[in-house]
């Protein structure tokens, strides 16, 4: 050390803890009116998918995909299961 006494040492480094904290409030309090207006655009609800209908108990009504047709078969056998390796 260049000879400091300890208890000023740890004086001037309080000092500078509280000089941050105080700034960094500051800075908080600043912007607080930017992070309300952030935050309700941020959550805004979506809309539905426009390429896709509503998912019903049969499936989804006019999206005649592969996977769902399997999906939606009664037996195991035409679920189109992957083969074992």
């Amino acid at each position: 050390m260049i000879g400091l006494p300890r208890h000023i040492v740890h004086r001037v480094l309080l000092a500078g803890l509280l000089a941050l904290s105080a700034v960094g409030a500051r800075v908080a309090l600043a912007n607080a009116p930017s992070l309300d207006v952030l935050s309700s655009q941020a959550l805004a609800p979506s809309g539905p998918a426009p390429l896709l209908g509503p998912i019903t108990a049969v499936g989804r009504k006019g999206w005649e995909c592969r996977p769902e047709l399997a999906a939606a078969d009664a037996g195991w056998q035409g679920a189109q299961l992957p083969e074992r390796p």
